[in-house]
């Protein structure tokens, strides 16, 4: 099975030095796996994430994607719509928005997809994430768990290779978290893609094919 991300001796650190995040991580995520990445919170697994995305960059230490560096790419914005999909755990919904407009806006500059197309398939994902009735409310007049599926939905749609999560049910109820997490293991092998979820949750890191636990920036166990 192909590695869609090998990891090198990742260091990360805040304060000039003072603060260490991650300290040496040597990981590798394989094409068509789903990932559990636990640990107390403080451990690194959200910077681990954030460097993964492009969102924040390493110290020392790199990434590479299909035997890419991000230096290697022409075009970080196609590469991030078309490769990664990021689920926070506090939403970044554009609140003047629609759900349905906040979803379908992840596939606005993808020249290869027609304007039925994105209707299309944001129509699918607000049914299998039970929203289709909330589908014309802005994000600002829903609920945090309607917000959070919808966040879900936008991370989906463009059925991106690698989708990081982090706590993705964290701000929702034990029902809602057992359909979010259906649907995003359903879309995940669906496309053979690739999922690493940070969690605190046990019920979470189920779903998951490895489980990789961290400590204090590093990685004590991988199972």
């Amino acid at each position: 099975m192909n590695n869609i991300i090998e990891i090198n001796s990742l260091h990360k650190v805040y304060d000039k030095g003072l603060v260490p995040a991650l300290k040496g991580i040597d990981l590798n995520l394989q094409e068509g796996k789903i990932y559990a990445l636990m640990g107390t919170s403080g451990c690194g697994k959200s910077t681990l994430l954030n460097i993964i995305g492009s969102i924040d960059t390493p110290s020392s230490g790199h990434i590479l994607y299909e035997g890419k560096t991000l230096q290697d790419i022409n075009n970080l914005n196609d590469f991030r719509r078309d490769y990664i999909g990021f689920i926070f755990q506090f939403h970044h919904l554009i609140p003047v928005l629609t759900l349905h407009e906040n979803i379908e806006s992840a596939l606005l500059s993808n020249p290869k997809i027609s304007s039925t197309q994105r209707a299309n398939r944001t129509k699918e994902l607000l049914k299998k994430l039970n929203i289709s009735h909330r589908a014309n409310s802005f994000a600002s007049d829903v609920s945090g768990g309607e917000r959070q599926r919808a966040a879900i939905a936008r991370a989906l749609v463009n059925n991106p290779k690698l989708v990081l999560a982090d706590e993705p049910t964290g701000n929702v109820d034990s029902l809602t978290a057992k359909s979010i997490l259906k649907t995003m293991y359903e879309s995940v092998k669906k496309s053979h893609g690739t999922m690493l979820i940070a969690t605190h949750d046990p019920d979470v890191a189920k779903i998951a094919d490895v489980i990789i636990k961290m400590k204090d920036g590093e990685i004590i166990s991988l199972a």
